[in-house]
């Protein structure tokens, strides 16, 4: 069967995001890791553009179950199969003050920390910021592929849906490939340029990422708050 065929047999009627390319092996080594590679393709296509290797815009577990149907406990299982390492990012907020950690406690909850930077990195050194978990960032293992076989497709794809399935018009998937990503009111960004010039939501935070420090395990991301 034709791509577009089985394509338009489980209901998709247009491709989005970035083709990648799964290794033959993933078909003979048992379901279980197929279902890993799967999962671990959302990731590939989503660092669209990213030859260096870094990870994608950040995106949250619920996100991703709602996006693919895999749940957490399952999420970390193929990642733990396939090699897959979460880059964990944290927001760096504004500095440690008496009295001062409850308006933010009370808009980060739990997630909310004390950081001090014994280093300098940020500041002075010993200084202590306020700062919170953000959702991990993921690196595919996957070779992405250009994207002239997906446009044939959606064409053909188009045409079948004009012919054989009139009035199912629309689309509704969700490109998870964009340089910015959003969720839960946080939208993301390279730098702190192109925060600044984004368009603000109401009740948006801004986050842009600081250039890597140290062993590249963790990012540091900066909140840009108010209009």
């Amino acid at each position: 069967h034709s791509a577009v065929r089985v394509a338009a047999a489980l209901g998709v009627d247009r491709l989005t995001g970035q083709p990648v390319a799964l290794p033959l092996d993933t078909l003979r080594d048992g379901i279980g890791t197929f279902r890993a590679h799967l999962y671990a393709a959302f990731h590939s296509g989503r660092a669209k553009g990213r030859a260096d290797g870094r990870p994608a815009m950040p995106i949250a577990r619920d996100t991703l179950a709602d996006l693919s149907g895999v749940g957490r406990t399952s999420q970390r299982a193929y990642e733990a199969r396939l090699g897959v390492q979460p880059q964990s990012n944290f927001a760096l907020g504004e500095a440690e003050a008496a009295g001062g950690q409850e308006e933010r406690a009370w808009r980060q909850g739990p997630a909310l920390f004390a950081l001090k930077d014994y280093a300098g990195q940020h500041g002075r050194e010993g200084k202590t910021y306020l700062a919170w978990q953000l959702p991990n960032s993921y690196a595919g293992q996957h070779t992405q592929r250009p994207k002239g076989r997906q446009k044939r497709i959606n064409r053909q794809l188009q045409d079948l849906v004009m012919k054989e399935m009139p009035g199912n018009e629309g689309d509704g998937a969700l490109n998870c490939g964009s340089a910015v990503a959003v969720a839960m009111g946080k939208r993301y960004y390279a730098n702190g340029r192109l925060a600044a010039q984004g368009r603000q939501r109401s009740g948006e935070v801004r986050y842009w990422r600081r250039p890597s420090v140290g062993h590249g395990r963790a990012a540091i991301w900066h909140p840009v708050e108010g209009s």
